[in-house]
């Protein structure tokens, strides 16, 4: 008798239910691989939110020359209001939280890291807006380049809010490190309140830090008034 050949098992079928559909907004574009990806998170610090973009490899985007011109003009100018950019700030290697770590560069972009733009929302703002207004400084500062200053001529393009509506939005010092998140902590509420009033504030605390506690342990460390 010839040998039993063996059969590949069945798949298991999946439950059947009642299929939903989503509401299309059009119109539908898809992106060129070569276009840089911008995405925007809000978080549980209310009414902050996190921006990064990043290269269709998964890599991170180059936007070292917009980072140089806002450390250098917001001091003296109102890009933070025109960019809707309160800080540019490492970004926090999110598979090793515990580590207080910035998110390590790849191969591919390993003469640049990654940079969060931060922004501090006025009223009105929601992550979408501020993803897309920041896209669009992205591009204006790669099209707008001084005489003689060279430009990568990189495009970008805004894919959307990446928060996780089933998950629940994540603390900020998920996409910051523990220092960057008490500056921005710093600059929400130094200037109206006192310190030891604000330690005492467990659910904005856990907004920021993950827990109040971790909160109070990064506040106690250094000054109560903002970096400049």
């Amino acid at each position: 008798m010839p040998p039993k050949t063996a059969t590949t098992p069945k798949k298991a079928i999946p439950p059947q239910g009642k299929v939903k559909r989503s509401p299309v907004i059009g119109p539908i574009h898809s992106i060129p691989k070569w276009v840089n990806k911008v995405y925007t998170a809000s978080t549980r610090a209310d009414g902050v939110f996190v921006t990064w973009a990043s290269r269709s490899n998964g890599s991170a985007s180059f936007v070292r020359p917009l980072k140089t011109h806002f450390e250098k003009e917001s001091s003296s100018s109102n890009l933070t209001e025109e960019w809707k950019v309160t800080a540019i700030m490492p970004r926090r290697d999110f598979h090793h939280p515990d580590a207080n770590a910035e998110l390590p560069a790849s191969s591919y972009d390993s003469m640049w890291g990654w940079d969060s733009f931060v922004t501090v929302a006025t009223e009105g703002d929601t992550a979408t807006s501020v993803g897309k207004h920041i896209t669009g400084v992205f591009n204006e500062h790669e099209t707008n380049a001084a005489p003689g200053q060279k430009r990568s001529k990189l495009q970008f393009a805004f894919c959307g809010e990446v928060s996780d509506a089933k998950a629940g939005l994540k603390p900020l010092s998920h996409f910051l490190l523990d220092e960057d998140v008490a500056e921005v902590f710093k600059s929400v509420y130094a200037g109206s309140n006192e310190k030891e009033f604000m330690l005492g504030q467990d659910v904005i605390l856990e907004g920021f830090f993950g827990s109040a506690e971790k909160g109070r342990d990064v506040l106690e460390v250094g000054s109560w008034a903002v970096s400049t």
